[in-house]
């Protein structure tokens, strides 16, 4: 069952392109809320399935983490989620199960 007290409060396309330097990222950025915590959810649109949660880059020790994982899977059907991993110093997938980050 999600708690009802998590929400999306504010979701943002953005499109960073510059053809100069040969890239392009579009997507759309989701402010999430729950219990007073604010999280910054990253879809790209070439990868419309995971989601990177960009704020706050602590999240894996976040108590929050397994209902944000659920409301993700339910409200946006996300099937793969990155945290950021400060010992790689870059982002990694985890587990939905033990919330573990994956072996890269």
């Amino acid at each position: 069952m999600l708690d009802a007290a998590v929400k999306i409060v504010k979701s943002t396309r953005f499109d960073d392109v510059d053809h100069d330097l040969e890239y392009e990222y579009r997507g759309h950025n989701y402010s999430v809320q729950h219990e007073g915590n604010m999280f910054l959810i990253r879809i790209y649109d070439d990868e419309p399935r995971r989601a990177t949660v960009v704020r706050p880059t602590t999240m894996h020790a976040n108590g929050n983490l397994r209902q944000l994982v659920s409301f993700l899977q339910a409200e946006l059907g996300v099937s793969r989620i990155r945290l950021y991993k400060g010992d790689l110093g870059s982002y990694a997938e985890i587990d939905f199960e033990t919330l573990a980050f994956l072996p890269i």
